[in-house]
């Protein structure tokens, strides 16, 4: 119970930081999305209910804090249109991405991170490009234009290359708090006969 308590305070801070991190523009404009690699990395590790459950609270922290209303521009003062993304739907695309990296967790809790750290990257870029879809399908026009997937090639690498980083100190709290991610008893253990030689 202690590890979820901590699990959920990297969840908060992650939030504060993020207020702290700068658009990169010699990137395309792409930025480090810190919640979504904090969040992608303690999915890997905590069972599919408890992974839920943190999609939910961390979607709606999300929507609450960047759910941005549409006003038109002749709109009265006050009135506004529905969002393009609806409230909520980041608790969606966190629960879907989480569910498709639970799939990798066996081998995150085999002590194998290389899957992990890119399913990551690839789960950040499928959010992002799912986002736009959607912001798309609204406005009624799809259009994907080349600096679009260099800003998505390049959250991925940004959120690739801190999870290695994430991993390790989600591991390391994980022993402290006495949670237990790894599997034992996996190894094979061979034991030869001398007369089988």
């Amino acid at each position: 119970m202690k590890f979820f308590a901590v699990v959920i305070s990297l969840i908060i801070i992650s939030f504060i930081l993020q207020e702290f991190v700068p658009v990169f523009d010699w990137a395309y404009g792409s930025r480090l999305l810190i919640v979504h690699a904090v969040f992608y990395t303690i999915a890997v590790a905590v069972p599919f209910p408890a992974m839920l459950g943190l999609a939910m609270v961390t979607g709606f922290i999300w929507d609450a804090r960047y759910h941005l209303p549409v006003y038109p521009p002749e709109a009265m003062q006050g009135i506004f249109t529905q969002a393009e993304l609806p409230f909520g739907f980041t608790i969606l695309i966190f629960g879907l991405m989480g569910s498709i990296i639970q799939g990798v967790r066996p081998l995150f809790r085999r002590g194998r991170w290389e899957l992990p750290v890119f399913m990551i990257g690839l789960c950040t870029t499928l959010g992002l490009l799912l986002e736009y879809l959607v912001i798309s399908f609204h406005r009624g026009g799809l259009e994907i234009p080349a600096e679009l997937w260099w800003k998505l090639l390049m959250t991925a690498l940004f959120s690739s290359l801190i999870s290695p980083f994430l991993l390790l100190l989600l591991s390391r709290l994980a022993d402290r708090f006495r949670y237990r991610i790894r599997m034992k008893g996996l190894k094979r253990r061979y034991t030869y006969d001398g007369d089988a030689l």
